[in-house]
C-alpha cells in the first residue's frame, strides 16, 4: 500500500516552504517518526518527520523547490512490501564537519550527539529531562564551571565530529549575510551594576535572568533615540514595526534569539519570568518556540563564560546588536586621592553605520549606561 507523505503545517503564516536536502533516498528504509528532510520556512527552520514505516518509493518535490502544508512530497510503500525490506540499512544524515558557533549564552561546549532515528523534538525533550538548571547570563563572583567535553572527537580522525544541525545551518547562513552587507562598528563602554545586583538580590530567592535587565534599559533608551528602531532598506530608513527585543540563547549547541515582546508593559520580574519560560519551551523541543519573530535589537550576553569584553555580529535585519560582557568587581577612582571597589560590566554596541552615526549611537549607548544605572 502506499502513503502519502505531505507537507505539514509548520506554523509558518502562510508561506511557503522549501526543501532543503532529503535525509533518504528512493528504496532506503524509513520508520514513522524518523526525520526524512530538512525544510526551512519564512520563519524557522527545522526537520520533517516520516508518517508512515517503509520503503521510499518515490520524491515528488525536489530539494531547492517550495510547497504549501498539505502537498503530496513523496510516497511511502507501507504495509507488507514494506515489512519485506525492513532490514534494508537507514539513510543516516552525512557527518558534515562541525564549524564555530556564533558567540551565544553558554559556555558548554556542545556534546556530539548519538545517532538516532528519534525525531527532533523527542531527542530535545529527552536532553532536557536530563540537564540541570541554565546556567545565570552574566557577573558571577565565582568562575564559571565547564563541562568536560563527552566523546571528545580525534581532529586526526576524519568522520567523528558530529553533523552540522539545520539551526546552525541556518544561523550560520544568516549571520555571514550579515556581515558581508552590513556596515558594522563598534562602541565599547561600561556600566555600574551595583543597581542591578541590588535589585537581584532583593527578589531571591526568585533568580533574575540577567538579561532582563539589559532588555528594560535597551528599550527605555530607544525610546529616546527613534533611529534604532529603524532598519536601512531600499535606500531608506524603515520602521521596524515592532518593539521585540532578542535574547540570544544557546539551546543543546544551537543559537537560537528568544523574542521579549511588548517589554514597555512589564517590569524587570516579567521579562525575567518571560526569558526563561521561553528558553525551557526551547528546550523542550516545542516547534512553536522555534520560530523566529522580528525585532529591533538582540542582546547576546557572555558573562557566565568569564569574559569580559566580546563584539557581536548583528541580527539581520536588526541594525545593533549589544554583546554583554562578565560583571566584576573593578577598582574606580572616586577622587584624586581615594578609591573604591565596583561592580561594572563592559557593554560592546554594534551598529549598521547606514542606520546611525557614530555620535548618534554613542548617545544611544550611554542612553543605555544610563537606564541600567536607574532600573
Amino acid at each position: 500500500m502506499l502513503h502519502e507523505l505531505k507537507m505539514p503545517d509548520l506554523a509558518t503564516t502562510g508561506g511557503a516552504v522549501k526543501i532543503l536536502r532529503w535525509l533518504a533516498q528512493p528504496g532506503a528504509s524509513v520508520s514513522r517518526g524518523a526525520n526524512v528532510l530538512e525544510v526551512e520556512t519564512d520563519k524557522a527552520a527545522m526537520e520533517v518527520e516520516s508518517t508512515a514505516t517503509g520503503v521510499l518509493k518515490e520524491i515528488i518535490v525536489q530539494e531547492g523547490e517550495s510547497v504549501d502544508a498539505g502537498t503530496v512530497i513523496a510516497m511511502i510503500q507501507d504495509g507488507a512490501e514494506g515489512d519485506a525490506v525492513r532490514s534494508t540499512p537507514q539513510v543516516t544524515t552525512p557527518q558534515i564537519a562541525q564549524t564555530q558557533a556564533p558567540a551565544t549564552h553558554s559556555c558548554v561546549p556542545p556534546v556530539a550527539p548519538e545517532k538516532s532515528t528519534k525525531s527532533l523534538f523527542a531527542r530535545n525533550r529527552a536532553t532536557a529531562a536530563a540537564k540541570a538548571e541554565p546556567s545565570e547570563q552574566a557577573g558571577s563572583s565565582k568562575p564559571a564551571t565547564v563541562a568536560p567535553l563527552q566523546n571528545k572527537p580525534s581532529f586526526a580522525a576524519p568522520g567523528t565530529l558530529p553533523a552540522v544541525s539545520i539551526a546552525r545551518k541556518t544561523a550560520a547562513r544568516r549571520l555571514q549575510q550579515s556581515k558581508q552587507n552590513i556596515p558594522h562598528f563598534y562602541l565599547q563602554t561600561s556600566a555600574n551594576a551595583e543597581p542591578m545586583i541590588a535589585r537581584r538580590n532583593a527578589a531571591l530567592p526568585h533568580k533574575l535572568a540577567w538579561d532582563a535587565f539589559f532588555v528594560k534599559g535597551i528599550h527605555n533608551a530607544i525610546a529616546r533615540f527613534d533611529l534604532m528602531a529603524c532598519r536601512w532598506e531600499d535606500e531608506q530608513l524603515v520602521p521596524q514595526g515592532t518593539d521585540t527585543i532578542g535574547v540570544a540563547a544557546d539551546i543543546h549547541g544551537d543559537l537560537f534569539v528568544v523574542p521579549v515582546e511588548s517589554p514597555a508593559e512589564k517590569s524587570v520580574e516579567d521579562i525575567s519570568r518571560d526569558i526563561r519560560d521561553r528558553v525551557a519551551a526551547l528546550r523542550s523541543g516545542d516547534p512553536l518556540a522555534r520560530i523566529m519573530k522580528p525585532g529591533v535589537i538582540t542582546v547576546t550576553n557572555l558573562g557566565a563564560c568569564n569574559v569580559e569584553t566580546f563584539t557581536a555580529i548583528i541580527n539581520p535585519p536588526e541594525s545593533a546588536i549589544l554583546a554583554v560582557g562578565e560583571i566584576r568587581p573593578v577598582v574606580i577612582a572616586v577622587s584624586e586621592t581615594a578609591f573604591a571597589i565596583q561592580h561594572r560590566v563592559n557593554l560592546t554596541l554594534s551598529i549598521d553605520h547606514r542606520v546611525a552615526n557614530g555620535k548618534y549611537a554613542a548617545d544611544f549607548l550611554g542612553a543605555i549606561v544610563e537606564e541600567l544605572e536607574n532600573l
